[in-house]
């Protein structure tokens, strides 16, 4: 900061103070004259916001023009067609609907679908893919497993049955995800039957699993369900056709399964004899549970007797207990009594020995 007592400060603020004056002068000037050449008091680019328009050039009414005359259509009828000729009415296009649309599309995928399965079958060779290893006849299908299941939870599940060689949990070839089935080895053959009578609708991590003999390498002629075959009758239809229990499916009475070609009479005499043998079977399971009857009916009234007995004996106790409280209730109220009494007759000996 300067020194104001310094003269060349004085000077500089004195040069300053004078402009300062005189630009002030100017702009006085300058209002006096606005306001002098308008009586608003406005600037020149202020005024100019109010200048008016133009005026409108004038310019003459149009001339009414003479319009022809009407005149009829005779002239052009033989122009039009005639009732019958193919001009007269032409086909109206119907418009395709929402659900006709839906069929349809429905329809070119389950061609596409078939065509594709097709082409797939003939490539299709069980008995041939290395990626299949095994006895067929020891080979048990499990199928409807949650996709969290893993091999070792399968084994553990189906080693009750049991010994297992080998657990195959099929899996997509390109996410790894699992594809909800898998295959198990056993080392018997005893085994396999075994689980496969007992452990179908088995709840397996909440899930109601589907278990049934490897049909592509024991089956002739056989498709798996993504080529078209396969037992199931989850997809066919809507809800109310396809079923909604676990476990295997009964097949349809009459004509040969879907995932199955017309076999020969040995076959079929082979098909039929199985049968019998699991009728057998059913009905050998059904004398077993007619004989456990009896016996469950015993164990029930076995249960009941000594459900009443112990009954029973639970009243018994508290009758008794009841008859010891009164007892003892009754035995205290006596002995009050009694000391009541005695408090009573010694006031009289003392009463009695003072009045001596």
């Amino acid at each position: 900061m300067g020194d104001y007592n310094d003269a060349l400060m004085r000077n500089n603020n004195a040069a300053v103070q004078a402009r300062t004056k005189a630009q002030n002068r100017a702009n006085v000037l300058q209002l006096k004259l606005i306001g002098q050449s308008h009586p608003t008091g406005l600037t020149a680019n202020l005024l100019k916001l109010f200048e008016p328009r133009p005026p409108l050039e004038f310019k003459p009414p149009p001339e009414k023009r003479k319009c022809p005359p009407y005149t009829g259509m005779a002239q052009f009828a033989s122009n039009f067609a005639e009732p019958g000729e193919p001009e007269y009415s032409p086909p109206v296009q119907k418009a395709e609907t929402p659900a006709q649309r839906r069929a349809r599309i429905h329809k070119l995928r389950l061609e596409k679908g078939a065509e594709k399965a097709t082409e797939e079958f003939q490539k299709y060779d069980p008995n041939n893919d290395p990626n299949i290893s095994g006895d067929p006849y020891k080979t048990l299908f499990v199928a409807r497993l949650n996709y969290e299941t893993t091999e070792s939870r399968i084994k553990r599940e189906f080693e009750a049955y049991g010994p297992i060689k080998r657990v195959r949990l099929i899996t997509d070839k390109e996410t790894s995800k699992p594809r909800g089935y898998a295959f198990i080895e056993y080392m018997h053959t005893r085994d396999m039957k075994a689980a496969y009578k007992q452990a179908d609708g088995r709840k397996l991590d909440n899930r109601r699993v589907l278990v049934d003999v490897e049909r592509g390498r024991t089956v002739p002629n056989w498709r798996p369900r993504r080529l078209g075959g396969g037992l199931g009758t989850t997809r066919v239809g809507g809800e109310e056709v396809n079923p909604k229990y676990s476990g295997r499916e009964q097949q349809p009475v009459g004509g040969p399964p879907r995932s199955e070609e017309p076999r020969t009479r040995e076959d079929r005499h082979g098909d039929r004899d199985r049968e019998k043998s699991r009728e057998r079977g059913r009905d050998r399971e059904r004398e077993r549970e007619k004989s456990r009857e009896p016996d469950r009916a015993r164990d029930r009234d076995h249960r009941e007797d000594r459900h009443h007995r112990d009954r029973d004996r639970n009243r018994d106790k508290d009758r008794d207990r009841d008859r010891g409280r009164d007892r003892d209730r009754t035995r205290d109220r006596d002995r009050g009594r009694d000391r009541g009494r005695d408090y009573e007759r010694e006031r009289d000996r003392d009463r009695d020995q003072g009045e001596r």
